[in-house]
């Protein structure tokens, strides 16, 4: 191409520069413009633009861009209109363009026309938006403080706070002009009236009457927006976490059970954007994303995972019902269990607390949590234990080792949970020998001695220190190790205990708690508790061990832990449970623990199988690379 032509890419580019960065709404835009018009290739272009804002954020562009779909209703036509409203020439762009590539594009007049004819349309449909943000507002002003005793927060269980108003529905017919419906059915007696915001910017009103049937002004922008229970709740630099649910029940039961920042989508389809919105303005935040267990399920974990936050659900019994009808959200577990079990169980979501043996008694969500309570067999599955933990146990740490391998050729290799043989002719310190009783076969009439818990629970207190102390290196290395994508947080007061695999330094251990979700252990706060896991840490062994770290205040101490046989344990904790119950006596318990024990020891005998058949292959090399 000669050195006087634009390209396509250019064009964008300059006309792009004509556009003031600032506003977040056109910001969200043009990422939606360029990437359906250039696919990723457009976030070079579009971020170099974002640059140019007062209060750009790299980790919030990146979020941003990741959320933006190509089939967002927004084309390069809609960036080149806009560009044209400050002042860009479209047509002097067009013909700067290489003839060659000129040929490729649409000719002139139709392309003026489809940018012409966009324009009006969104000329049309922002004004339409203005009027009723306009005429939102003033029947915010009209209305009133909700009173007491409104038949839908009484169902819900949930009270009234300040952000919500309501109106009967004849004030509400004679102000808007229509009678509002949902579903084609009219609204009825007390209407709570939701404010919902854009940007921090009232865009529409939701309407909610007493039977729960929802509304929302004709014609109001709602995609993106959101409701805030207290908005004046959340400052730069809050410890509060954000929860973002789909509804306003769900957002107030949140908010009465925890009293952290709680935020309604009003949509499962508007979570996505919605927590992308509060990932951008606060990246280092914990945010969790408050699933429902019906339709709307797989919009959730998809924001979760879309803006690097915790995807948290409620637990409700199998037999547990409302009215008839199966509970799916936080409100119905309010309803159901009442604030303290909703606040306990986001406080264990998010701060890795231990969870408790639900199987026969909850149905468990999946939220990320570090008690490994994901690995939990399914109902149907406890036949297959023994087969299940014997195959986990030989392929588990190579399936783990490869993966990574695969995917970061430079990071150091997990040691294996066994100590293989030295080479020939080196010299290599032995762990200490009482923890070599680790491979011989324990009593079957009794079942393994499971790790201690580290502490006796006491209330969870802040971080112990910010992430930001956390050296730029380290977390380098997380992400290396596990991941760019990964959320990263520091061990709080009385933590813990936090389990999972560890990638050791000289000063901090860096443990996956959760699936993309790690903790950095400052080692000057923490001891080893038994001489073999200061053996691993001395001589650089520890890498890829699995470990449970509890703290006391703001002292840690780091526990063996073993995934295979914590699994064990629930699992026949959870059956006992089960058959006490349905009335089985002690003499079950006494076959389940016997059961245990030898499901143990074939764990243990297919371990040091796996381990002989290593140290026999290792030596048959070197003794053919010896003979070469």
């Amino acid at each position: 191409m000669s050195a006087g032509y634009l390209s396509e890419e250019e064009r964008a580019r300059v006309a792009l520069a004509t556009i003031p960065a600032e506003d977040y709404a056109t910001w969200v835009d043009m990422a939606f413009a360029l990437k359906h018009g250039f696919g990723e290739a457009g976030f070079d272009i579009w971020d170099e633009w974002s640059r140019t804002a007062h209060n750009y954020s790299e980790r919030a562009a990146r979020v941003t861009w990741h959320s933006a779909g190509e089939s967002g209703g927004k084309t390069l036509a809609s960036l080149f209109w806009l560009a044209q409203q400050h002042g860009f020439d479209v047509r002097a762009s067009r013909a700067a363009m290489d003839p060659a590539d000129r040929a490729s594009v649409p000719s002139a007049r139709p392309c003026m026309d489809q940018v012409r004819q966009e324009g009006r349309v969104e000329a049309r449909m922002r004004a339409r938006q203005a009027a009723v943000a306009r005429e939102a507002l003033a029947i915010w002003r009209w209305a009133r403080p909700v009173g007491p005793g409104h038949p839908y927060l009484e169902r819900k269980q949930v009270r009234a706070v300040p952000t919500l108003r309501e109106l009967e529905v004849e004030e509400l017919h004679a102000l808007l002009g229509y009678a509002p419906r949902s579903a084609g059915e009219l609204l009825t007696g007390r209407v709570l009236v939701v404010p919902v915001r854009i940007g921090g910017t009232l865009s529409t009103l939701e309407l909610i009457d007493a039977e729960g049937r929802k509304s929302a002004l004709a014609g109001g922008a709602k995609s993106g927006g959101y409701w805030v229970v207290e908005p004046d709740q959340f400052r730069d630099g809050a410890v509060t976490p954000i929860l973002i649910g789909e509804g306003v029940a769900t957002a107030l039961a949140v908010w009465q059970a925890t009293g952290w920042f709680s935020v309604a989508a009003l949509s499962s389809g508007n979570l996505r954007p919605v927590a992308a919105t509060w990932r951008g303005r606060y990246p280092e935040a914990e945010i969790a994303v408050l699933a429902d267990l019906g339709a709307g399920y797989e919009h959730a974990r998809q924001a979760a995972s879309g803006t690097s936050s915790l995807l948290a659900e409620p637990r409700f019994a199998p037999e547990a019902r409302i009215a008839g009808e199966m509970p799916t959200d936080f409100d119905d577990m309010t309803v159901l269990s009442g604030s303290h079990a909703v606040g306990e169980l986001l406080r264990e979501s998010l701060y890795e607390a231990p969870g408790r043996a639900i199987v026969g008694e909850e149905v468990s969500g999946q939220a990320m949590a570090a008690d490994g309570s994901g690995d939990a067999p399914k109902e149907g599955e406890m036949g297959n234990v023994k087969e299940k933990l014997v195959g986990d146990a030989e392929a588990s740490g190579r399936r783990r080792t490869s993966r990574r391998r695969a995917a970061n050729q430079d990071a150091p290799e997990p040691a294996p949970q066994e100590n293989p043989a030295p080479a020939a002719g080196q010299e290599q310190s032995q762990p200490p020998g009482e923890d070599r009783r680790e491979t011989e076969a324990p009593n079957v009439e009794s079942p393994p001695a499971r790790a201690p818990d580290a502490l006796v629970r006491r209330q969870v207190g802040g971080p112990l220190y910010g992430l930001d102390e956390v050296p730029g290196e380290i977390k380098a290395l997380a992400q290396h190790r596990f991941g760019a994508q990964i959320r990263m947080a520091t061990p709080r007061e009385n933590g813990g205990p936090y389990r999972g695999e560890v990638f050791n330094t000289e000063h901090y251990l860096i443990q996956e708690v959760s699936t993309r979700s790690v903790v950095f252990h400052a080692k000057a706060n923490v001891e080893f508790v038994s001489d073999r896991l200061r053996w691993m840490d001395e001589n650089q062994r520890l890498n890829g061990a699995e470990v449970q770290v509890g703290y006391d205040g703001n002292h840690g101490k780091v526990y063996p832990w073993d995934r295979a046989r914590d699994l064990l344990e629930r699992t026949v904790a959870s059956l006992k449970k089960s058959a006490r119950e349905v009335g089985f006596g002690n003499e079950l318990d006494a076959t389940l623990d016997q059961l245990q024990g030898v499901s143990w020891t074939r764990v243990r005998e297919a371990r040091a199988a796996a381990l002989a058949q290593s140290k026999e292959r290792t030596g048959r090399e070197q003794g053919e690379g010896q003979q070469r």
